[in-house]
């Protein structure tokens, strides 16, 4: 075990005090107290503006979710919960080993007879709360590898693991990327070849480039399902899955196994991600995923039908929902943060002409109410509410097609096989482009916040680094951004060739909006649909002409979809944008009956389509002119206006607690300051008055310098000057503080 930290290295603790005397006149000049930052009266001022029950909203968009941390937090109290260190001094390996015990702790707690019947639905929830920095991963294996389980154990596999799965008896990680293969799933180079004599896999990286490498939680887990080519008597069969041992039961790693953990990333808190290689590693016949297709004892191969075998990859489908999911809350916690500070931080006086004598903030301009600070903070609140809609969209969706394919008749199945193909289209282009957007906002919010979004403590700093995970895995942009294209060729093909078209594409079948003349886009939210409606099958159509123009030079499929790779994104984008909007509008209109709340909430969707158009108004050329574009940017500023005394009701409403923000900047209470310096003393350099390194840096200093100093400073009280200039300003007729 780990030592324990230092004590003011504990959350809810505080460095010892320097003894320096009193504060110096000037910090004290700034502040309404020398212990209070004046701020508390901020947000609930802000609250009590709110158009409509701010309660109501938060209920509605994570009551269930929040009654769940409600009970996450009854069974968790207690050691080794209640002390939290300060993750930013303590290193990978410290972070690693505390994150382990909380959340083996987590799940013990979670198997007391006494709280099995709630927990059990939520471990994923649970090992979350207890995965205190994250660094493990382990809440991989109650996404991608169960969700595997569900869908690809034949049903003897799943009596003997499905069930220690889920109750984290042993832990499995989701290795198919390999360090020379990605998206190319067809070239993964890991080899499972049967042998009859000893009916038995043997699992084997022949290349370097067939590490299984980027596996979140590897290093952790103790076992994986491992993608490899199946091969009997030579022939491939293709990728198939097959269950393997990391570890024995002394956390040791198993003969022919070499598993690591790959070292630094971007994220500061350094997420367990691993590799594996495996140097002929034999496994039982029964370790091979059975649930469509098997190997008989004498080395026959039993291929699956060929629908099923379309629900093959319905895990990694699993993950890029849940991204979806992620660019949601990550991107409510920078907006919740960003917005509540802005509210708090004064910035310019209100009227320059009146100079105020203390230097005090009295007078100034609350940041928020800076037109572009509300620009990139209210478009980041839309882009929330609006990746909300789509990611219980798709779990909706994903839901009834995992059901289908665990429960379903034949012809059910036969029929979700069909579907395929548009949830593909779908998940991939809506993780794309939430985790693109989220991402740019994100970063937006942190420099909304100014200096202080510099500060580890201010929260959206790391979610700026921490967003990056999302963004890269599980498909990268411009690959996930030509499957989807492809999808949208294939459709503009089906309709030509008079098949119908259904889905998220059936816009195809609509004839041009042409231009469209308005006196006002006030109210205009079922019109803003149409036009990124428009837009996505214009540039559907378009794209689906020039590649039929570059196929008919000659080229393959993949050479022509190649030579229109540009319009092809774009493509892409358009159609995904207007998914995101009809998820979003459909939601509000068909969920949200209380009428204040669905006034707001429109107000954000109208937002984030005027956006759209004022960000890309060459995409509307022929529907648009010149005027219609300025009447947009127009009703921009009016919703500005609109939104601006909701926002912090607004941000309430994504439910986004103090324990999840981890912010000084973003606090319920909106008490920031305080929280600030606290957080800058919890500093190990903070600890002792004497300085750190003190030794090295004396051998260059002017000591007798210093000793001048030493005999001309001192600290002491308050001049007479500043109390007779505190007194002029109050009655003068401003507030501030009278210091003695």
């Amino acid at each position: 075990r780990l030592p324990p930290p230092p004590p003011h290295l504990l959350l809810g603790s505080r460095a010892p005090p320097v003894p320096c005397g009193s504060l110096p006149s000037l910090v004290a000049m700034s502040l309404p107290s020398p212990t209070s930052g004046g701020t508390a009266d901020v947000l609930p001022a802000e609250r009590a503006r709110c158009s409509f029950d701010i309660e109501k909203l938060t209920s509605m968009v994570v009551g269930s979710r929040n009654r769940a941390i409600a009970e996450y937090k009854k069974i968790f109290e207690g050691p080794p919960f209640d002390e939290t260190p300060a993750k930013d001094y303590w290193s990978f390996e410290e972070k690693f080993r505390r994150q382990l015990e909380r959340t083996s702790e987590a799940i013990l707690r979670i198997r007391d007879p006494k709280n099995r019947k709630f927990m059990l639905n939520h471990m994923k929830g649970a090992v979350r709360m207890g995965d205190m920095f994250e660094t493990g991963g382990l809440s991989i294996h109650f996404s991608m590898f169960l969700t595997f389980l569900k869908t690809n154990a034949s049903p003897e596999q799943q009596e003997k693991w499905l069930g220690p799965a889920q109750e984290a008896k042993f832990f499995g990680a989701y290795a198919q990327t390999e360090l020379g293969h990605g998206s190319n799933v067809r070239g993964l180079e890991t080899t499972a070849t049967f042998d009859r004599d000893t009916d038995e896999f043997v699992i084997h990286s022949p290349t370097l480039t067939s590490l299984k490498w980027w596996p979140t939680g590897m290093y952790a887990c103790t076992h994986g399902a491992i993608f490899a080519q199946l091969l009997i008597d030579g022939k491939s069969y293709g990728i198939h899955g097959f269950m393997v041992q990391f570890r024995d039961d002394q956390g040791n790693l198993m003969p022919g196994v070499e598993v690591g953990e790959m070292g630094p990333k971007i994220n500061p808190d350094n997420t367990n991600i691993g590799y594996a290689r495996f140097t002929h590693v034999r496994v039982p016949r029964f370790n091979m995923f059975a649930k469509y297709q098997q190997v008989t004892r004498d080395g026959e191969y039993v291929a699956p039908p060929r629908n099923l075998n379309k629900f093959r990859y319905i895990s990694m489908m699993s993950i890029r929902m849940a991204i979806v999911g992620w660019s949601y809350r990550d991107l409510a916690r920078a907006a919740t943060i960003a917005i509540r500070y802005a509210c708090i931080r004064r910035q310019g006086f209100k009227d320059t002409t009146v100079e105020d004598p203390m230097g005090s903030d009295v007078g100034e301009h609350a940041v928020i109410d800076y037109k572009v600070q509300q620009y990139r903070t209210f478009k980041a609140l839309a882009l929330a509410y609006c990746f909300l809609w789509s990611s219980r969209y798709v779990n909706a969706y994903l839901g009834r097609i995992q059901n289908t394919v665990t429960m379903g008749t034949e012809q059910e199945r036969d029929a979700a096989a069909a579907e395929m193909p548009e949830l593909h289209a779908t998940l991939s282009g809506l993780k794309v482009w939430s985790t693109l957007w989220a991402h740019t906002s994100i970063e937006d919010c942190r420099k909304a916040c100014g200096g202080q979004g510099y500060l580890r403590s201010s929260g959206v700093c790391d979610l700026t680094t921490e967003f990056a995970e999302p963004a890269t895995v599980e498909g990268e942009q411009v690959i996930l951004s030509l499957q989807v294209a492809r999808f949208l060729i294939k459709a503009v093909g089906e309709l030509e060739a008079g098949r119908p078209v259904v889905g998220s594409v059936e816009y195809l079948k609509d004839a041009p909006l042409g231009p469209v003349r308005l006196a006002s886009w006030r109210g205009e939210t079922e019109r803003l649909v149409e036009l990124m409606k428009d837009r996505a099958s214009r540039f559907a159509k378009k794209l689906a002409a020039a590649f039929k123009a570059a196929e008919a030079t000659g080229r393959s499929f993949d050479e022509a979809l190649n030579s229109v790779a540009i319009l092809a994104y774009k493509a892409a984008e358009v159609h995904s944008a207007y998914v995101f909007v009809r998820n979003n509008f459909l939601g509000v209109k068909q969920q949200v009956k209380d009428e204040p709340i669905k006034t707001a909430l429109l107000r954000l969707l109208d937002l984030v389509m005027l956006m759209q158009v004022h960000e890309n108004a060459g995409d509307w050329m022929g529907s648009l002119d010149e005027e219609q574009v300025d009447l947009v940017s127009l009703r921009i500023y009016e919703l500005l206006d609109e939104l601006r005394p909701d926002c912090v009701g607004l941000t309430d409403g994504l439910g986004c607690t103090d324990d999840e923000l981890q912010s000084t900047l973003g606090r319920f209470d909106g008490n920031v300051y305080e929280a600030i310096y606290s957080e800058a003393k919890m500093s190990p350099l903070n600890a002792t008055p004497h300085m750190v390194g003190w030794e090295h840096l004396e051998r260059v200093l002017d000591k007798e310098l210093l000793r001048e100093g030493m005999r001309t400073q001192r600290a002491g009280t308050a001049p007479p000057l500043l109390t007779a200039a505190a007194a002029a300003a109050a009655a003068g007729g401003l507030t501030a503080p009278v210091l003695s």
